[in-house]
């Protein structure tokens, strides 16, 4: 006789690859099962709607739908599956927890933590604990990792406050990030990436090779195009495009 799971999964992320990846972390825990996985919201919701799982793992930045608005409907539709978001973007943290969310997952995905969830799951006093509970148990995690962004490197991970980022250069596929304490950490995003990241009014695209803290800006050179950036009594010139001269100087008013 087949053994019952004891936990249902779908896994929901308009990436094939992360689709994939959390596909595989999945089937590696103990009395798991995935019964099926979508890459878009649409799919998704039909699926959830036919196999009514215990679980659905969901990306939150999607095309179209996203998975906040999944989260929603998945309240109207009273549907008993449990939402644990899996993102890149920890500044979602706080959207999830006005949803309710059960989890919250910060990608590359550690196995380790993906575990703890189904430990969670299993305790029938957290599944049975008021909403206010839930709450306050997502709103400790969100305390513990503030506003910090996750970005992979080639050997790991790292998070990373934005406050304290003070420019960004590219490096290929890759960038190169100068924090306030004058260290780099060099992390596997693009800068077109890393930009799509943060605040908009907070970073300026100096060119494209070149992300800029407005904070840490101390001078602007017109005739050589160069924006002085300091910290800690060190001090940049990066270069400015000069189709980006006037919007640099509006921003920087």
């Amino acid at each position: 006789m087949k053994h019952q799971p004891d936990f249902t999964c779908i896994v929901i992320d308009d990436e094939d690859q992360a689709r994939f990846v959390m596909e595989q972390l999945l089937q590696q825990q103990a009395g798991v099962q995935v019964v099926a996985s979508a890459a878009d919201a649409v799919s998704g919701l039909q699926a959830l709607r036919q196999h009514q799982p215990d679980v659905v793992f969901l990306d939150i930045k999607m095309p179209g739908i996203s998975g906040l608005e999944m989260a929603l409907e998945l309240q109207q539709i009273q549907l008993p599956t449990r939402v644990v978001f899996v993102t890149a973007y920890d500044h979602f943290a706080i959207e999830a927890l006005r949803l309710s969310a059960f989890d919250y997952l910060l990608k590359p995905v550690d196995p380790q933590q993906l575990k703890v969830v189904f430990e969670k799951l299993a305790k029938k006093s957290l599944q049975e604990a008021p909403l206010h509970e839930q709450y306050a148990q997502l709103l400790q995690h969100i305390q513990q990792h503030s506003q910090r962004l996750r970005f992979n490197t080639r050997t790991g991970f790292i998070l990373i406050d934005p406050d304290e980022i003070v420019l960004v250069k590219a490096d290929g596929n890759y960038s190169e990030i100068l924090m306030s304490d004058n260290h780099k950490e060099v992390v596997s995003v693009s800068i077109g990436a890393v930009a799509e990241m943060l605040n908009k009014t907070a970073f300026f695209k100096a060119s494209r090779s070149a992300l800029i803290h407005f904070k840490f800006a101390r001078g602007f050179n017109r005739k050589l195009r160069t924006i002085k950036m300091e910290s800690h009594g060190i001090s940049y010139d990066i270069s400015i495009a000069r189709e980006q001269v006037a919007v640099f100087e509006r921003g920087w008013e």
